[in-house]
C-alpha cells in the first residue's frame, strides 16, 4: 500500500540543490584517460595469446579470456573510417552542432575501432576508407574529448629510395625501405584488386553432373587457360585419371600442373592437399612436395565431409574427414619449408581456432592467406553474420577468399569482394551460374565474378598482382 501526504502537511522550500559527484573510470580506463591527458598517447592493450589490440582498452580478452589489463601498446593516431553516421539533431548533450559526422575509426596498430566525432570535412565527403589522424585537445577534460576530433589525414611527404643521378637528396628525407614499399603494394592491393580463383573439379564432380568438368591434363590446361582469359588469376586443381577418379599419382598430379603453366605460365596453381577419399595423411602432403606448387590447400580440423540429399536430409556418403593438429601442423611446416605458400581452410571458427593455436609456433610466414568454405555437408551453411566473425577474428593483415557450394556460391562470394576479400568459384563448388543454368565451364562462372567485382568498384588482379598481395613465390 502507497502512502500519500498532503503537500500542506510539508515544509517546501523552493530552489535548487547541488548534488557534487565523481566518476571513476576504472583502473583501465584511467590510465588510458590519464595517458591521453598527460602524454597525447593512444594507448591500447594486447593479448599475449591470439595479439590483438584491443582500442578502448580492456580488462579481457574477448576471444581466449586472457587478463591483458597490464599489457599496455601505444597505438598510432592515424587510421582509417571503417563506418560513420550523420548526427542531424541539435541536443543540449550532444558534443557538436548539427549536423555531424560520428565515425568508427580503426588506428593502425589497433584491431577494434572506436567511436570520436569526425570534423573538418563535410558530411556528404566522408567515405568509409578515408585516412584520417587524431586532433588534440588544447586543454584537458580528463575524458575521451581530450582528442577533440578526428580530422582528414594531410598528404605525407613520400621519398622514394632511388632518385635520378645528380639528384640532391632532400635534407632529413629517409627513404622507404624495399619491405616497407612492398607492404605499401600489399595495402593498395588488398584495398582495389579482387583475386579471381577457378577450383577446376574437386574430388567428387563428374562430367556426368557438367561435361565441362576437366579429367585429363590436356583438358585441365585447356580449362584453365578459358579461365585466365576470363579474369581468374588462379586456378585450385584437384587432379583426375583418365575415368574421373581422383588421384594422388604424383606423375599424374605433375604432368597436371605442367600442362597448365605450359599452357598459360602466368597462371597461380594451387594444389589440393585433400585429394580424395580414403588418401593416407603420407599421400596428401607428398605429392604437394613432389610438385612444388607456388600454393596448396591446408585443411584445419577433423569434420564431417558427406553427400546428403538437402530436400529430405537423406545420407547417401558418410566420411570424415581427418585433419589432426598433427597434419595441421606437418603439413604448414613442410609447405612453408618448401616455399608453397599455405591457403588455410577454414569451414568453422574451430579450424580457425586450431590454426591460431598452431601459429604459435611461429613457421607460417605472412601474409597469412585463408579461404572460408561454406555449404559442405558437415560444415557451416553460408549466414552472413557468420562470415563477418570469421572475417573480425583474423590476423591483422590477413587475405581472404571464399567459396560456397551450390547455391551458396554466389551469395557468399559477393560478400567477400563487398568487404574487401576475394573469390573463388569453379565447378568443384557449383555446376550452375545464377540462372539456374549449366555452366559451359569454370571459365563462364568466372565471367560472372568478374561481373560482381566491376558492379562493386573492384578490378580483377592479373596473377602477378596476386602474388604480390598473397606473398608468393613464383616457382
Amino acid at each position: 500500500m502507497a502512502l500519500v501526504y498532503d503537500k500542506k502537511d510539508c515544509f517546501i522550500v523552493e530552489g535548487k540543490l547541488a548534488l557534487p559527484y565523481s566518476y571513476f573510470a576504472g583502473r583501465v580506463g584511467s590510465t588510458f584517460i590519464t595517458t591521453l591527458r598527460d602524454k597525447k598517447k593512444i594507448m591500447g592493450v594486447k593479448c599475449p595469446v591470439c595479439n590483438k589490440v584491443y582500442l578502448p582498452p580492456r580488462q579481457t580478452c574477448e576471444r581466449d579470456l586472457t587478463d591483458i589489463r597490464d599489457n599496455w601498446v601505444e597505438v598510432q593516431p592515424a587510421g582509417e573510417v571503417v563506418n560513420f553516421t550523420v548526427v542531424r539533431y541539435d541536443d543540449k548533450y550532444l558534443p557538436r552542432k548539427a549536423p555531424f559526422v560520428m565515425a568508427l575509426i580503426k588506428l593502425d596498430g589497433a584491431d577494434t575501432p572506436i567511436v570520436h566525432i569526425l570534423d573538418g570535412v563535410s558530411p556528404e565527403e566522408v567515405v568509409i576508407g578515408m585516412k584520417v589522424e587524431a586532433v588534440f585537445s588544447s586543454s584537458p577534460t580528463n575524458t575521451i574529448l581530450d582528442i577533440a576530433h578526428f580530422a582528414p589525414k594531410k598528404p605525407e611527404k613520400v621519398y622514394v629510395s632511388q632518385r635520378k643521378t645528380g639528384a640532391k637528396e632532400k635534407e632529413g628525407a629517409q627513404p622507404i625501405s624495399d619491405e616497407e614499399k612492398l607492404k605499401q603494394e600489399r595495402r593498395k592491393g588488398m584495398s582495389k584488386k579482387v583475386i579471381i580463383t577457378a577450383a577446376l573439379s574437386g574430388a567428387a564432380t563428374m562430367k556426368n553432373q557438367n561435361q565441362a568438368v576437366p579429367y585429363t591434363p590436356q583438358e585441365f590446361a585447356e580449362e584453365s587457360y578459358k579461365c585466365y582469359k576470363a579474369g581468374a588469376a588462379m586456378i585450385h586443381v584437384h587432379a583426375r585419371e583418365d575415368n574421373g577418379m581422383p588421384t594422388h599419382d604424383h606423375k599424374r598430379i605433375k604432368d597436371t600442373h605442367d600442362a597448365i603453366k605450359e599452357k598459360c605460365p602466368e597462371l597461380i596453381v594451387n594444389l589440393s592437399s585433400a585429394v580424395g577419399m580414403g588418401k593416407t595423411p603420407e599421400q596428401r602432403i607428398s605429392q604437394i612436395l613432389y610438385v612444388k606448387p607456388e600454393m596448396a590447400s591446408l585443411n584445419t580440423n577433423t569434420m564431417n565431409f558427406s553427400i546428403v540429399d538437402r530436400k529430405t536430409g537423406k545420407v547417401f556418403i558418410d566420411f570424415i574427414f581427418e585433419n589432426t593438429f598433427t597434419m595441421l601442423q606437418d603439413f604448414g611446416k613442410a609447405m612453408e619449408e618448401n616455399n608453397i605458400k599455405p591457403e588455410v581452410e577454414v569451414y568453422d571458427l574451430g579450424g580457425l581456432d586450431n590454426w591460431f593455436l598452431i601459429a604459435k609456433q611461429g613457421f607460417f610466414t605472412k601474409p597469412y592467406n585463408f579461404n572460408f568454405v561454406w555449404g559442405v555437408a558437415g560444415g557451416m551453411e553460408f549466414r552472413p553474420d557468420m562470415f563477418m566473425v570469421l572475417k573480425n577474428a583474423l590476423p591483422e593483415g590477413a587475405n581472404f577468399t571464399t567459396c560456397g557450394v551450390g547455391t551458396e556460391q554466389f551469395p557468399s562470394i559477393n560478400l567477400s569482394c563487398m568487404v574487401g576479400g576475394h573469390m573463388r568459384v569453379g565447378l568443384e563448388d557449383n555446376i550452375r551460374i545464377p540462372t539456374g543454368e549449366l555452366a559451359k565451364g569454370s571459365y563462364e562462372q568466372v565471367e560472372w565474378a568478374v561481373k560482381i567485382a566491376q558492379i562493386l568498384g573492384r578490378e580483377p588482379a592479373t596473377p602477378d598482382e596476386a602474388r604480390e598481395i598473397m606473398g608468393l613465390k613464383k616457382q
